[in-house]
């Protein structure tokens, strides 16, 4: 991909800012490796490549952020619906639920895939080639706590004459959670570390692609079901999320 300057002064703005009712469909293709060991049972580990349709309506937008309404669709599989609040930097502040499904079932999918606005959450302020940002902000994600990392505006540029601008970012989120795992419950602690390379629209500072990689160790305790007594199992948890978001026009 060739890109030249986009403005004459070198600077934009890439912070999020999208107009309410705006629509963006993008198509994600994960690969998500686990690794699980929980006591004394053999290893498991398992591979699953998906494709994903996600669908964005923003619902409000203003000084204060926006709200938007995530649909993703898969092949064989229910469709997820989530409303989302990213605040006025475009960074993602909340996770709500919707038709009555909890915001923590995100399967193996992470913010940088399901919300690919999150994945620099670039400032406000005008932004040259080569300038960098601190990422730190609190995220309400059930079992999660802050997002921190860096950002930085590697490239500037114009391709099928939209105006371009590309970041890396390289961010952690802990996480601390119990989930359901059929008859058993699972509690993880740890963190995931995402690194991105994406490539932000300078109209409105929504994503056109992105491509990242989630890793994360967790500690693991398998507990008994709610409401009984039994045994702890300590384990542990390893991932390798890999995916490829592209915007579809």
């Amino acid at each position: 991909m060739l890109l030249a300057p986009a403005c004459a002064d070198g600077t934009v703005r890439v912070a999020f800012r999208p107009p309410t009712g705006a629509r963006y469909t993008y198509r994600l293709t994960v690969t998500a490796e686990v690794v699980t060991r929980i006591g004394d049972r053999p290893e498991r580990r398992t591979v699953e490549e998906d494709v994903f349709t996600a669908h964005h309506s923003v619902l409000s937008s203003g000084d204060d952020g926006s709200r938007v309404e995530v649909r993703v669709e898969a092949e064989g599989q229910e469709d997820r619906t989530f409303i989302v609040r990213f605040d006025r930097a475009g960074v993602l502040a909340e996770v709500q639920r919707i038709e009555g499904i909890p915001a923590d079932i995100l399967g193996g999918l992470g913010l940088s895939e399901l919300f690919p606005a999150a994945a620099a959450a670039p400032p406000e302020r005008p932004l040259a080639p080569g300038d960098r940002w601190v990422i730190d902000e609190v995220v309400d994600l059930p079992g999660s706590t802050r997002l921190q990392g860096t950002g930085r505006l590697t490239a500037l540029g114009m391709v099928d004459g939209r105006k371009l601008a590309t970041v890396e970012s390289d961010f952690t989120l802990p996480v601390l959670r119990t989930a359901d795992d059929g008859e058993n419950r699972l509690r993880l602690d740890g963190t995931q570390r995402t690194r991105a390379n994406s490539t932000h629209h300078l109209d409105d500072g929504a994503v056109e692609q992105v491509e990242a990689e989630t890793t994360g160790t967790f500690g693991l305790q398998l507990l008994p079901p709610e409401g009984t007594t039994g045994p702890i199992v300590p384990g542990r948890l390893e991932v390798r999320v890999r995916s490829a978001t592209t915007r579809l026009h």
